[in-house]
């Protein structure tokens, strides 16, 4: 009896953390990861070039001219880390050039809300192998 009850919890506990991480990733506009750092909104995604945008939004999801906000990227494949060189944009970022091959790996999005202002880490697990066109079938967002 007590094994069953142990079971149970077990299996509600195990639902509850898969929820919850389910909802940790939130998909924004576009199809990409949004971000939230102090009450900002920023998408990651990757455009048909295979080039990072991070574009921002306002609270109802309408893009916005990004302010004060730094960004920062950082591809990291098995060949090494490389820091990926960004345009600002009306809207946001876009990378200058494509990200390097050899999916899958992470890539690390560092954003600050003022450039004196503590940088939010998020990272991206990225997965372009099974790609249907160029878009990417898989982009894990892991804070």
């Amino acid at each position: 009896m007590k094994l069953t009850s142990l079971l149970i919890a077990v299996a509600a506990l195990c639902s509850a953390v898969s929820v919850t991480a389910a909802e940790k990733i939130v998909g924004g506009p576009k199809g990409g990861r949004l971000l939230e750092a102090d009450g900002q909104k920023a998408e990651f995604f990757m455009t048909n070039d295979k080039k990072i945008e991070i574009i921002f939004y306002d609270a109802a999801l309408k893009p916005i001219a990004p302010g004060e906000q730094v960004v920062a990227v950082t591809a990291e494949p098995k060949s090494g880390r490389t820091k990926v060189e960004l345009e600002k944009t009306a809207t946001g970022y876009v990378s200058k050039a494509a990200v390097p091959e050899g999916t899958p790996y992470r890539v690390v999005v560092q954003m600050r809300t003022k450039p004196d202002a503590k940088p939010q880490n998020f990272r991206v697990d990225l997965d372009l192998a099974n790609c249907a066109g160029s878009q990417p079938r898989r982009i894990r967002l892991h804070l």
